[in-house]
């Protein structure tokens, strides 16, 4: 039974590690770190045991000048993705940053047919409205009866699922021409140049900001190195093996193991109201009621040919 699906199960264990990331980031911001270090942090540590692993396996990480412009540029957009995600944790809780970015696959629905010019389906425009029911659901809940400051939160969790829709698409698009592993490493070094330059130009950090415990030292190694490189690599690994459907669907249930780690880990801090997983579970039911929907069309279409 173990062995049957062996893969499903490591696939499942790479999406907790995915949601772990809420918990330590929250671990981060408690003990008095900033999201603008941690990314900076998870980036640079990203980028640098990716470099080292593919030195290792002696893998070519060369890329044109096209591929170097255009990996750069998505760098950026991941970098803001992570900044956006991590700011709204700080402003709220696990459970509310992860919750709306599991939009993700919502936002994807309107920005794949931009950027790749495919033809848009009616049929998720229906999708986003009970999505857009879910999330006014969760925002009177959280407005009225919890935190108003909580309304800030959700606009950059929203955001960063936006960015997070950006990205996927542009890899969808450069992997067909770059190797996977070579993007996410000139992707990791182009948003940690980035989001440097950025912390460097503003007057709100200084050097005291990037001065860390062992203790936050140790969570960002997690963070970047395994949460981040060793995630992405088994991702790909395990891809070989699995269809790329199981994949997408398994992965929207990242924010449900993120908010039962959060519970776990914060007990109380996390609790919400009723009325909060009421529209959450409309959110996550949907999109997973989407990702089954565009199964089912891709089964029949096979089933013509």
């Amino acid at each position: 039974m173990f062995e049957r699906y062996k893969y499903h199960y490591l696939l499942h264990f790479v999406i907790l590690i995915w949601g772990f990331t809420g918990v330590i980031g929250k671990y981060l911001d408690l003990s008095g770190m900033q999201s603008m270090p941690i990314v900076v942090c998870r980036m640079l540590i990203g980028w640098v045991t990716l470099l080292v692993f593919m030195l290792l396996i002696k893998k070519p990480i060369l890329i044109d000048r096209k591929g170097l412009f255009k990996t750069l540029g998505t760098g950026i957009v991941i970098a803001g993705h992570w900044w956006a995600f991590f700011k709204s944790i700080e402003l709220s809780n696990v459970s509310v940053a992860l919750i709306f970015m599991s939009t993700t696959a919502f936002f994807t629905s309107f920005v794949e047919p931009v950027i790749t010019k495919k033809k848009f389906d009616y049929k998720e425009l229906l999708m986003g409205i009970l999505v857009v029911i879910g999330i006014s659901i969760i925002i009177n809940d959280l407005y009225f009866n919890t935190n108003r400051a909580y309304i800030w939160a959700i606009a950059l969790a929203l955001l960063s699922a936006f960015l997070a829709a950006v990205f996927s698409v542009i890899n969808s698009v450069l992997v067909q021409n770059y190797d996977s592993k070579v993007i996410s490493l000139y992707e990791l070094f182009g948003g940690f140049a980035a989001i440097s330059l950025a912390t460097l130009l503003s007057e709100k950090y200084g050097i005291s900001d990037f001065t860390i415990s062992l203790y936050q030292f140790v969570l960002l190694f997690i963070l970047g190195s395994i949460c981040t490189s060793f995630a992405f690599l088994m991702g790909v690994y395990i891809m070989k093996f699995i269809p790329a459907y199981t994949v997408n669907l398994s992965v929207n249930m990242e924010p449900i193991y993120a908010i039962i780690l959060a519970l776990l880990f914060f007990g109380s801090q996390e609790v919400m109201s009723l009325n909060f997983y009421f529209g959450s579970s409309i959110v996550v039911g949907t999109i997973l009621m989407n990702a089954y929907f565009k199964r089912s069309k891709k089964t029949k279409k096979k089933s013509l040919v």
